[in-house]
């Protein structure tokens, strides 16, 4: 097997800086020199940079020699073992171990088919070779390389094993012969490299060539093994071609990359930057020859098959969290006091979150950009100085990143936020001059003014610790929460998660965004045009609590089948008619859905909850949802696009009678109290955890005695939840 020549030459075998040999000889030996003195001060990975400046310079004066000569063996020897102690100091994961052990399969190949070296450089370049064309981050041109030389290997093993053995050998069983497996594995490599079409036509025709007498050889062994040939049929006319053929094609190889047809190995010291780009940007290798005219096969050549985004997410999901929280497993490996991460998944992470991003183009959400620029920065942090002099490279390229995130962060539901600030703050501490927190900052000024405007004193997110993120609304400026948890008077959460705080007037949204777009509403007042939707298919009758809401809301339009008559049956439509409703209470079930079940019977998806008819845009009324649960965050989602300023909703189902308290005393605020829906809210957590609560005035009869302790469980005091402002 032989292998492509010196990678620092030209076509034409004068120097690329266009200087004569001999002064091109002159740099390399005083280069040389001052190499062998660098690594005999250097120790551990910091000796890998000038270890592969060093096999260059070797490799160089091998191919000057000739491939094969004696006299080049010294030099043969040494680049190889330069090589294998570069290999040795990157570990699995490292982007440049791909080339490295790729180049290092190559010549010990080299040595082994040219020189006659031991059985074992064979099978350390076997072993190196399938590292490497198994990576992502090798260009696809060389890995098409390391596949033929790989092919070659396999083939070469089998046809000499076949040579070296007396026919009664053969036939004695399968113990006594080269391995059928050997012959498949060159079969594969030589397929993949026709079905790539990288390398030109020459080399194409001999792949070609190799791939029939591997064929040949396997259908040989196959029939040896099943016991089909005796000593009188076996034809060794194929072996002898195989190892003709295999001889045709290194010639070819070797005038090929002289005449350019051939790609040429990668300059290993300048190829960090292809080893850390993503494969989709790599560069291109033009390979000069006949343009390839193409059959009615390849015209009918189906296209690939779409990436299957939501699939890719999900392997990030489980690479970086298993079945938990991935921004909290991603938090966590930020921490300053974090232990190592596993050997081999900041790379996957790093792998994973490029081909995420990628995949989705301009889709890409600020979610996927924080997590590949988390991934990118603990890529940085945490790679040792390995003489290469670009460690800060992935952390610029995390700055990067997450600055292209920053659009997008201010709409971003998915609590990706407070880690694009903790990333952001680790960012400026290593950079001051980056600003990247300052261009976080910038976008999220709109929202905090636009709350500023209302009243509201900070936005807030949960950390998976248990701690929270504040923006504060009169700056601007994200800080940490206090460490014993208590919040400003008037807060919105960004999320679902209820927070149980007696102090602070609580409301949640989606994102931050929305909480921008919330404020601009103008809340009516709840009591302007109310409607009562009210049991519509039987089975949900609170009478007590529909007899206090007729007196608190005597204007109510009622549908369902309510005491007293109702405005109609309640059907989905009607529902839809009175979207315009400045308090719309729903009595009724939810369906495992998430849809309302109304008269009919039919049902009311959220996706069927949209338009208004006489409210300008900028009013909303109050939605108070059925104490279902479960489905409260799709219909609370529905109702705020539909035009509502708030919605009560529920983080968890509560009993019946429970749920009727907590709704009496919420109307009873409302209206009589004239509280804000956020604080009307408070005022239902503050009468469940009050020792010297009363049954509602007007609630007649109380659905549970209200004196005992059952109603002080803190599960019922989160469980009512106001989406909005």
């Amino acid at each position: 097997m032989s292998l492509p020549g010196p990678a620092s030459s030209t076509g034409d075998g004068e120097p690329p800086d266009g200087g004569s040999v001999q002064e091109r000889e002159t740099v390399a030996e005083d280069t040389e020199k001052e190499l062998r003195a660098r690594l005999t001060r250097l120790t551990g990975t910091a000796r890998t940079r000038p270890l592969l400046e060093l096999f260059q310079i070797l490799a160089d004066r091998y191919w000057r020699a000739g491939p094969g000569q004696p006299v080049g063996l010294p030099a043969l020897d040494e680049a190889i073992d330069c090589l294998a102690e570069a290999y040795g100091h990157l570990r699995p994961g490292d982007p440049m171990r791909a080339q490295v052990a790729s180049h290092l399969g190559w010549f010990l190949g080299t040595r082994q088919a040219m020189h006659g070296g031991p059985e074992s450089d064979r099978q350390r370049a076997i072993g190196l070779l399938e590292e490497g064309v198994a990576a992502t981050n090798l260009p696809p041109v060389f890995t098409c390389v390391a596949r033929l030389n790989l092919g070659q290997l396999y083939l070469a093993a089998v046809v000499r094993g076949l040579q070296s053995l007396e026919t009664s050998t053969l036939l004695a069983g399968a113990d006594h012969r080269p391995a059928r497996a050997e012959a498949e594995r060159a079969i594969d490599c030589f397929q993949q490299v026709l079905a790539a079409d990288l390398l030109g036509a020459e080399i194409a025709e001999g792949a070609r060539a190799m791939l029939t007498c591997a064929e040949t050889v396997r259908d040989l062994l196959g029939g040896l093994d099943a016991g089909l040939l005796t000593g009188t049929s076996i034809d060794f006319g194929p072996v002898m071609r195989a190892m003709a053929t295999m001889q045709e094609v290194q010639r070819r190889m070797a005038d090929g990359v002289e005449a350019g047809r051939m790609p040429r190995l990668p300059n290993l010291p300048g190829a960090r930057a292809t080893a850390t780009v993503d494969p989709l940007d790599f560069p291109v290798t033009v390979l000069h020859g006949p343009e390839p005219v193409p059959s009615a096969g390849d015209r009918a050549r189906r296209s690939a098959a779409p990436v299957d985004l939501a699939a890719l997410r999900r392997a990030l999901r489980e690479r970086v969290a298993g079945g938990g929280d991935p921004h909290a497993a991603l938090a966590a490996l930020l921490r300053p006091d974090a232990p190592p991460p596993p050997a081999g998944l900041v790379d996957d992470l790093v792998g994973l979150a490029t081909s995420v991003t990628h995949a989705a183009g301009a889709a890409a959400t600020a979610a996927d950009r924080t997590v590949l620029a988390v991934a990118l920065y603990l890529r940085g942090r945490d790679d040792a100085d390995d003489g290469w002099g670009d460690v800060d490279d992935d952390v610029r390229a995390a700055a990067v990143t997450l600055s292209t995130a920053a659009d997008a962060l201010p709409a971003d539901p998915s609590g990706a936020v407070p880690l694009a600030v903790d990333l952001a703050r680790l960012l400026d501490g290593r950079n001051p001059e980056g600003r990247v927190g300052d261009a976080l900052h910038d976008r999220f000024v709109p929202v905090a003014r636009a709350l500023h405007g209302v009243r509201v004193q900070a936005l807030a997110w949960s950390r998976p610790n248990g701690t929270r993120l504040l923006l504060h609304t009169d700056d601007g400026r994200f800080r940490d929460g206090r460490p014993d948890g208590a919040l400003p008077p008037r807060v919105v959460v960004v999320g679902a998660e209820p927070l149980p705080d007696d102090d602070a007037v609580i409301s949640h949204v989606a994102s931050a965004r929305q909480a921008g777009e919330l404020a601009g509403r103008v809340p009516l007042r709840v009591t302007e045009a109310p409607v009562l939707v009210v049991d519509p298919r039987g089975g949900h009758d609170e009478a007590g609590l529909v007899r206090l809401c007729r007196r608190l809301y005597p204007r109510a339009v009622v549908l369902g089948r309510a005491d007293g008559g109702s405005d109609g049956p309640g059907t989905p439509e009607e529902v839809r008619r009175r979207l315009d409703a400045s308090m719309l209470h729903l009595t009724c079930g939810v369906s495992v859905t998430g849809a309302l079940e109304l008269a009919g019977p039919a049902d009311l998806d959220p996706a069927a909850i949209t338009g208004r008819t006489t409210r300008t845009a900028t009013e909303g009324g109050l939605v108070i949802l059925p104490p279902a649960g479960d489905g409260s965050g799709p219909l609370a989602e529905a109702f705020l696009a539909a035009g509502f300023t708030g919605v009560v909703g529920w983080a968890r189902p509560v009993p019946r009678p429970v749920a009727t308290l907590m709704l009496a005393v919420l109307h009873t605020g409302l209206v009589r109290g004239g509280l804000r829906p956020a604080a009307a809210v408070r005022a239902v957590r503050r009468w469940l955890a009050s020792p010297d609560r009363r049954t509602p005035a007007g609630l007649t009869p109380a659905p549970m005695d209200v004196t005992g302790p059952a109603l002080a469980d803190p599960e019922y005091r989160s469980a009512m939840v106001y989406h909005g402002l």
